[in-house]
């Protein structure tokens, strides 16, 4: 459908964000609206949580919410915005709202405005601008940890709530490790950050995993060694550690060695059984290359299966990587290797039922563990409407017999409506 003018809401845009919570059942950002599938995206509904009077969007830059289900039934929905005109103080607004059937409703939670101060600003400078990144370990535990912005890119500090009244109230964590990053909380007392202290020329060595199993009264850094197969090495935790129950979960931990062109690269899944207080190595991929790493570039555990994603013709290819696993791809000729792309969103319930977010923004499903594939398009569906009366088909403008529309065509400078 081609429109003039602004389009209706949820028209148009790609796929920014997506989660498949169980077999068929999930949601996908696209336009800047949420919308939620039971069906595997035969249908959707439209749950985009309602704008508070407080919170001011910016037109075009879609949902200023980010979106966190801890099951298919209860979600919720968080925005934050900070401002001082003081730099000794932090006047913080969390606009929090929750739901327990999917979307359908949304309540809001009533949050006390928070002034915040010594919030690792050693440099006094005012602030412009903070996010947030959120979790809840139950209905009534959660935490957010907030990422201050200064007037400089190495103006930054985050800091780390807690509540456990649902949200009506929150405090700061007793010790945190003051980094910008994302949460996982498995209970109430175990929880782990993944972040980094500074927004500069990132790289891999700059971020860090911390863990609390105390209620975030005390943390510590997760340091792996490499596995005594490819030691001597450097090792770099790459994600949060996924949990398939409250003891047993796995984390991906990437290695290099070497230098120049000797130098190496390895992925290691390490495993844990205790909560993650000990970890093992259990799988691993060795000598990647330049095209390896794109092949092996996003990754989702699922149950026993650690799987990658990337794309070959725009279409997803899957790579399965069983328990206790050593793939070495320098083994891989460059004529029997595909080139891949990288594709960036990874999400699986099982091993057979998974997303991806292809390309600029497509997003795909499987059901059949990456046999066949199935595009689509979360939701208002595109139709065409068909003119009435007579149609004058296009002609060229320099043509001398270009006809004139007709009363039912419309005109190609009239912006008032749709064709």
């Amino acid at each position: 459908m081609l429109w003039y003018g602004k389009a209706p809401p949820g028209w148009g845009g790609v796929v920014g964000s997506m989660k498949l919570l169980a077999p068929r059942v999930g949601w996908a950002e696209r336009g800047g609206r949420y919308y939620w599938t039971t069906d595997d995206g035969a249908n959707w509904t439209d749950i985009t949580p309602p704008n508070s009077p407080d919170v001011q969007v910016d037109e075009g830059m879609g949902s200023p919410y980010d979106l966190v289900f801890r099951d298919t039934h209860r979600g919720w929905a968080l925005v934050a915005a900070c401002a001082s005109g003081n730099p000794k103080k932090l006047d913080l607004e969390l606009d929090l709202l929750s739901t327990t059937d999917s979307g359908t409703t949304w309540s809001k939670i009533p949050v006390t405005p928070t002034a915040l101060s010594d919030y690792g600003n050693p440099d006094g400078v005012n602030i412009v601008g903070c996010g947030a990144n959120f979790a809840f370990a139950d209905s009534l535990h959660g935490w957010i940890n907030v990422t201050v912005r200064g007037e400089t890119m190495n103006t930054f500090g985050g800091i780390l709530l807690v509540t456990s009244d649902g949200g009506r109230t929150w405090k700061r964590a007793a010790k945190d490790p003051k980094v910008s990053a994302e949460i996982l909380m498995l209970s109430p007392n175990d929880g782990w950050l993944f972040g980094t202290e500074t927004v500069e020329m990132l790289r891999s060595e700059d971020y860090q995993l911390y863990v609390t199993h105390d209620g975030t009264r005390s943390w510590q850094k997760i340091a792996l060694a490499a596995p005594k197969e490819i030691a001597p090495a450097d090792c770099y935790v790459m994600s949060l550690p996924t949990f398939e129950n409250t003891k047993c979960g796995f984390m991906q931990v990437n290695c290099s060695s070497g230098g120049g062109t000797k130098w190496k690269l390895a992925m290691v899944l390490f495993a844990t059984v205790d909560r993650g207080r000990t970890w093992r190595p259990d799988r691993m991929i060795t000598n990647l290359d330049d095209d390896a790493r794109t092949q092996y570039h996003s990754s989702a555990v699922i149950g026993s299966e650690w799987i990658f994603a990337a794309s070959s013709g725009h279409h997803p290819v899957l790579t399965k990587v069983g328990p206790a696993a050593r793939i070495d791809t320098s083994t891989d000729t460059a004529v029997s290797r595909p080139k891949y792309r990288e594709i960036d969103d990874v999400s699986f319930a099982t091993a057979a039922d998974g997303w991806v977010i292809v390309g600029d923004g497509d997003l795909m499903s499987t059901a059949d563990g990456g046999a066949t594939w199935t595009t689509l398009t979360p939701g208002p569906q595109p139709h065409v409407i068909q003119p009435h009366g007579s149609f004058v088909p296009r002609q060229s403008m320099s043509s001398s017999t270009a006809a004139a529309p007709s009363a039912n065509t419309p005109s190609a400078n009239d912006s008032s409506g749709q064709r």
